[in-house]
This record gives C-alpha cells, structure tokens and sequence, in this order.
C-alpha cells in the first residue's frame, strides 16, 4: 500500500494517467499561450516569448515518450518528475514576468497537475516552491499585490478541489480492486464447493451401484444413481468455469457421453443459471434414459435457444415397455412445469417412434 492507502500498482496506473491527461493540457496551454502572445504582446517581447513556448513544446513532447510507468517506480522517475514540475513553474514564472500578468492563469493548470502528479512531501515542496516563485515575482515585476493575492486564494482552492476529487478518485479505485479482488476470492471458493459437490455426488451414485441388486430389482438403482450424475455434471461445469452459468450444450454432452446404443446431439450453445440447469439435466437425464430403455436407436437429442428454450428427444420406436406415466416421467412433468416455468409433451411420431419435448 502507498501513502494514499492505495495499492501500489493503482498508484501507479492513477499517476500514469493523470501525466496523460498532463500532455494534452500542455498542448492546450501552449496554444493559448501561442495566441495570447499572437494578439497581446508587445513586438520586442514577442519572439523570446515564443522562443519559451517552443522549448516548452519540446519538453512536452520529450514527457510524452518518457516510459513512465516503468521510471515511477524507481528513483529517475521520481526525479525526472521534479524537473518536469520545476520547468513547469518556471515556464509560466518567465510568462508572467515577460509577457505580463496575464499569463499567471495558467498558474491554473500547472499547480493543479504538479499537486496531483507529486505526491507526499515532494507534493508539499513543489506547492511551496510555486508560492515562493509566486511571491518573487509580484515583487520583482511589480504585479499589483491585491489582485496577485486574490489569485493566489483562488488558485489555492483549485488545487485544494483538484486534491479532494483525487482522493476521492483514488479511494473509488482502491474500493473497486478490493471488490475485484473479494469476487475473485468468493469465485475461487465458489469453484471449490462445487467441485467437492461433485466429487461427492459422483460418489454418492458409486456407492449406490455397489449395493445395486441383480437383476430388474437394480433397475431402480441405475436410474437413482443416474439422476445423481446429472446433477454431479451441472457442478462439475460450475466449477470448471468463473462464471455462475452453465453452457446447456455442455452439460447435455456430458449426460449422453455414457449412453451405449447410437445417439445423435444437436445442441446450440445455451447459457442458463446453476438451478435452471440443475433442472434441465434431470429432464435430458430421464428422457435419454426412458428412450434408451423403451425405445430403439438411433436416438436423436437437440436443443434449441431463443425467446425459449426448446429440448427435444426422439426414438426409432419399438415396444414400450413401462407406463410413461411412470415415476421418471411424472418427475420431467413437474420439473418442466413447476421448476422450468414450461411445458412437457410426450408424443408418438407420425413415421414410428416417439418424441419428447421441453419447452420452457
């Protein structure tokens, strides 16, 4: 952390900003300089007054190849920064005595950007310097005390704002990488607790099948444990992605990656939330798995995106073996209705076959 309770790399990117935006108002300062001495001085000084500008052009376009960010943070930096604000004080200090009072308003920008690039006690050195310079030259120009004065009380509250809005700045940046970096910690624990869910749900349905009777009794058990897959599949992507979404195309490849009889997926690339997730693979889960065992391949699986979601399932056809009212399909009723906010139908296809689709 820095002296503005602001990491360091933030620092940094804050001062490296404020000196880009510093070249372009010496750009714009240089104009006015270039017109007010076009229009508002006399001949005999008008060329060592331009002579001034055109040296300080040339410091201005020096600043601007200077790598800063990587000088900063080292003692050149700090220093070639000194002797840009030390010309920058002396440029408008040679203005104001040569050219007349008129030139202290760019007193306006320079002390502004001095007070905002400096930092520490070099920022309160270089203020003093330019109160001095200040002081020297009402007395050695003769420029009328009174209005140097009010000047000087304005310019002071210029630089007073331009700190405050500094700080401000500088706190809104720190509270952002604090936020950026507390979201980063809670994604990174988010990834963890669902792989251990994962982990733990594919474990579940392992120990499921270990105690699986033989015969049409395990029936119930191979579909227990395949539910508890799909859902260990929907963790398994939260936690292999930063995001809190799951791509639907995904998880659908993964639910059908262990079924043995011929399968067609056609899927496009849907984001939905970890819930409305959950949901649709319990549904793919059960549709594939009643295709699998009351219908004959191929099988074809495709999901469609839109205003609303579309998953289709369909069979070749063949004997139907169970009621399709049954605990699997009574589970996708409600899922899709109650769950999803859908619809479900379950149709038998004109050419043979039967068709099972989720919209939602």
């Amino acid at each position: 952390m820095t002296a503005n309770n602001l990491p360091a790399s933030l620092e940094l990117d804050f001062r490296v900003s404020a000196l880009r935006v510093g070249w372009w108002l010496g750009w714009a300062a240089l104009v006015s300089v270039v017109v007010g001495i076009a229009v508002g001085v006399d001949a005999g000084h008008r060329w060592l007054l331009l002579a001034l500008a055109a040296a300080a052009a040339a410091g201005n376009l020096a600043a601007m190849v200077v790598p800063w960010r990587e000088w900063l943070g080292k003692g050149r930096g700090s220093a070639l920064l000194d002797v840009w604000s030390g010309a920058l004080i002396a440029f408008v200090v040679l203005l104001v005595g040569v050219g007349g009072s008129s030139f202290s308003l760019l007193l306006f920008l320079a002390v502004p950007f001095v007070a905002v690039v400096q930092v520490g006690r070099r920022r309160v050195l270089w203020l003093a310097t330019t109160v001095v310079a200040c002081v020297i030259v009402t007395v050695v120009v003769s420029l009328p005390a009174g209005a140097t004065a009010m000047r000087l009380a304005i310019l002071a509250a210029v630089v007073g704002g331009t700190l405050v809005v500094a700080r401000a700045l500088r706190r809104e940046a720190a509270a952002g990488a604090e936020a950026a970096a507390r979201a980063e910690r809670e994604r990174t624990l988010l990834a963890d607790a669902e792989h251990r869910v994962k982990n733990s749900l594919q474990t579940a349905a392992d120990l499921l099948l270990l105690g699986r009777p033989d015969g049409s009794a395990g029936l119930q058990f191979d579909l227990t444990a395949s539910r508890i897959r799909s859902l260990a599949a929907v963790h398994r992507l939260l936690s292999e992605t930063p995001e809190e979404h799951v791509r639907a195309d995904q998880l659908l490849s993964q639910i059908v990656e262990d079924v043995d009889v011929s399968l067609v997926l056609d899927a496009e690339p849907v984001t939905l939330d970890a819930a409305s997730a959950q949901r649709l693979g319990l549904v793919a889960n059960e549709l594939v798995t009643n295709a699998v065992q009351h219908g004959s391949p191929p099988l074809f699986v495709k999901l469609e995106g839109g205003s609303r979601t579309r998953l289709r399932v369909e069979d070749a056809g063949g004997a139907r073996n169970g009621n399709s009212s049954g605990l699997g399909l009574e589970l996708v009723r409600r899922m899709a209705e109650e769950g999803l906010g859908g619809s479900f139908e379950l149709v038998e296809r004109s050419g043979g076959g039967t068709r099972a689709e989720l919209v939602f």
